[in-house]
């Protein structure tokens, strides 16, 4: 075989491509062959069932869906604290308001789920029945003797089809399937309270029923009784005498069948609700359904093989077409100067002659363009950084050699400098080197691409920022800033971040691009005052500010004064009157006393804290501050910790200082005999002030500091007298007295005898 494929020359183009359409043809006849076996594999009744069992699946998953709304509506009213006080208040209807906000909380649920029929609350203790609809509330007496009769219904428990007698119905019994919710006294067998929740499912019948000449779709509870048909007036009628319903019944599970018991033959598939108990069933007339498949084979077949033919014949025609001028095309590629050495040595066929000539010469245009265009940007880039920073004076003609979409020297037209900034990006400011670059590369194409054809700008990353150089005149200027707005748009829809644009002074020459650019900068800044998402301008923020600003002392003396005095309704207030007269202020001011507000905050709030504690909370709450880049956010800040400090002040004085205390008793115990020890050296250990210290001990020991340390020196000295034969000097020594003539009379003052008299008495 090998030696025959060997000796087959095809030594022209039309033989080749002949060839190749053939075998194309071929394997596409033999694809469609393959798929057309495998979908007609199975027998015409196989498919028509598991057709059917996904119509039913389908069918079963939305009954279920809108069953579990219903349950879960029921709950949720079970759960309201309005329905339970109006289903258990002996006069429901007394109270105006109780009851208005119940009815408009039912009317909620059935706006909110088209499928509900009504909502019905009983009222045991009234015997009242509450519904938006009277009629239909009305309706729910003999339910509610029905619920008190029967055992068998549970609490949310499976959806119960019947009929709703309705006064002044055209139709009387409506079809419903109710949900119930309900507590029953046992003892007395009574209904205590209900929640009745009717649905109408009748706008949930499958589309596609009856398209088929006698397509039926049925819905059968475990009895065999029929409780839901599309167009049905059997509602409730018992099928279970049925063969077909028995199969099914007798079954328990999902299957398709074919019945004989009638006049013809009926593929029928059934599929089994647990969750509801009921089953979903489908029958369709068996030659009515046979018939389309078996007029699709045959339709498919004659297709495949018209498709066949014609595939030769465009074969033939494309061969021809091909073959004459891709010859031509290789033999003057041959003829060329362009690198045909290779080519000719290794004597290779026509159509690779032609590949490799392509591929040399795509490649080499490819690398060329890619290598211009790049060179370009970078030059176009270093240029615009060099105006921007005031190195360079745009000359004229530079704008169309570096390619800009605006002309930097100015002219009868202004121009603006801009400066892109996203706001709150919390997780840029921790990782600022990893993800600055690629958030400025994304923000940048992204504002090139929707700006470049709607206003004439440039876009360039200059440091850590994006600037835009806008070209206006005065008819463009709305429509530049109509741009802006936009931009900002798209980029919190498809990002989800706010983007603040801060628009310079006007450029009227190219000397005054880099003081443009500063402005820019600075106006970004502003954000913290202005708020995020908007559009600054640096001449309206300069004419705004107080060059005069004085810090206003007055009103943060309010605000510290609110947390002494423990007014927590006034600490929102007095920040806001002091934000309020910041925001007047430049930038730098406001960044320098938001430290200084914070440290007075800090020293008001804990007066006692110690130095570390004092150092860890204001570096750590500083370090917060730092990276709110709005105003608003500060001074939320400011009045939530003035209202925590508040209520910390108020709950330590409720609480005695348990930690503290301990703390101290301890260090009086090592330092009892340290001659030195007084109440301001233990003041001074603890990091208070002396005087208020003095309060503060006998406020948690309920003595004085010196009545305190004279009760724990006596207890030692007794101590020592007693377990010891220290000399009463050396008894007073240990107890920090260096006098011993002093400590007997000390002794002797508090106990009324002498160290030795005590000694004996033991």
């Amino acid at each position: 075989m090998k030696r025959m494929l060997e000796g087959i020359k095809l030594r022209t183009w039309y033989s080749k491509f002949f060839l190749s359409f053939v075998v194309l043809s071929a394997a596409m006849a033999l694809t469609v062959t393959t798929l057309l076996s495998q979908a007609f594999s199975k027998g015409s009744a196989e498919q028509i069932n598991e057709i059917s069992q996904k119509r039913l699946e389908q069918s079963r998953s939305v009954f279920e869906f809108v069953l579990d709304q219903a349950r879960l509506v029921a709950l949720q009213l079970s759960l309201d604290n309005d329905l339970i006080r109006t289903m258990n208040s002996p006069e429901p209807t007394a109270d105006y308001f109780l009851y208005s906000a119940t009815l408009r909380k039912i009317n909620d649920q059935m706006l909110t789920n088209k499928n509900i029929y009504s909502i019905t609350l009983y009222n045991g203790l009234s015997d009242a029945l509450i519904g938006t609809d009277r009629d239909k509330a009305k309706a729910e007496q003999e339910t509610i003797a029905w619920l008190t009769e029967s055992d068998a219904v549970q609490s949310l428990g499976r959806a119960i089809p019947r009929r709703l007698e309705v006064e002044g119905r055209e139709e009387p019994g409506e079809r419903v399937y109710t949900v119930f919710w309900y507590d029953r006294n046992y003892e007395r067998r009574e209904i205590t309270s209900a929640i009745i929740l009717n649905l109408t499912l009748d706008g949930f019948a499958d589309q596609r029923v009856g398209t088929v000449e006698g397509d039926r779709f049925l819905i059968l509870d475990q009895t065999g009784r029929l409780v839901f048909s599309p167009g049905s007036d059997r509602f409730l009628d018992d099928l279970s005498d049925t063969a077909l319903v028995e199969r099914i019944l007798s079954s328990g599970t999902n299957e398709s069948f074919i019945d004989e018991t009638g006049s013809g033959k009926t593929l029928v598939s059934s599929v089994y609700s647990e969750q509801l108990g009921w089953y979903f069933v489908s029958a369709i007339p068996y030659e009515t359904a046979t018939k389309p498949i078996s007029d699709i084979r045959r339709t498919a077949i004659w297709t495949c093989l018209a498709l066949l033919a014609l595939a030769l014949v465009v074969s033939a025609v494309l061969s021809g077409m091909l073959s004459s001028p891709l010859s031509r095309l290789a033999r003057k590629v041959l003829a060329s100067p362009i690198d045909t050495g290779s080519i000719l040595e290794k004597k290779l066929s026509e159509m690779e002659i032609l590949n490799r000539f392509y591929a040399n010469v795509t490649e080499k245009y490819e690398r060329l363009e890619a290598t211009s265009r790049s060179s370009h940007l970078s030059m176009k880039a270093e240029y615009l950084k060099e105006l921007l920073h005031g190195i360079r004076v745009p000359e004229p003609g530079e704008a169309a050699q570096y390619g800009l979409n605006v002309d930097p020297i100015g002219g009868d037209a202004s121009l603006l400098v801009a400066v892109l900034k996203l706001d709150g990006i919390a997780e840029l400011a921790v990782r600022e080197d990893e993800l600055d670059h690629t958030v400025r590369a994304v923000l940048s194409d992204f504002a090139e691409r929707y700006l470049k054809s709607r206003i004439a700008c440039d876009v360039v990353k200059v440091d850590k920022e994006i600037v835009l150089l806008i070209g206006e005149d005065g008819t463009s200027q709305r429509a530049s800033l109509e741009a802006l707005s936009d931009l900002q748009r798209e980029v919190a829809q498809d990002y989800g971040v706010t983007l603040t644009i801060a628009i310079g002074q006007p450029v009227r020459s190219g000397h005054e691009l880099g003081d443009a650019y500063l402005s820019a900068k600075e106006t970004a800044l502003y954000r913290l005052v202005h708020g995020e998402g908007k559009i600054l301008f640096y001449e309206e923020i300069v004419s705004k500010l107080d060059s005069e600003f004085e810090y206003p002392h007055a009103k943060q003396k309010a605000l510290l004064e609110t947390i002494k005095t423990g007014k927590e309704e006034k600490a929102a207030a007095a920040a806001a009157d002091f934000f309020s007269e910041l925001r007047r202020a430049s930038y730098p001011m406001i960044r320098s006393a938001v430290p200084y507000l914070l440290f007075s905050l800090l020293s008001a709030a804990a007066p006692n804290s110690t130095a570390s504690t004092a150092s860890g909370s204001y570096l750590g709450a500083l370090e917060e501050l730092e990276k709110m880049e709005s105003l608003q956010r500060i001074e939320e800040w400011f009045a939530g910790y003035a209202r925590t400090a508040i209520r910390a002040a108020v709950t330590s004085k409720k609480h005695p200082k348990s930690g503290l205390a301990e703390d101290i008793a301890s260090f009086l115990e090592e330092q009892y005999g340290n001659p030195e020890l007084s109440i301001e050296l233990v003041a001074e250990r603890f990091h208070y002030n002396g005087i208020y210290f003095g309060r503060l001990f006998k406020e948690m020991f309920n003595r004085t500091f010196l009545e305190y340390v004279t009760e724990m020196r006596i207890r030692k000295a007794n101590e020592l007298l007693a377990d010891s034969k220290l000399t009463a000097k050396e008894v007073g020594e240990k107890v920090g007295f260096l006098n011993a003539s002093y400590f007997v009379t000390w002794y002797k003052k508090h106990t009324g005898l002498a160290p030795t008299e005590y000694r004996k008495q033991i």
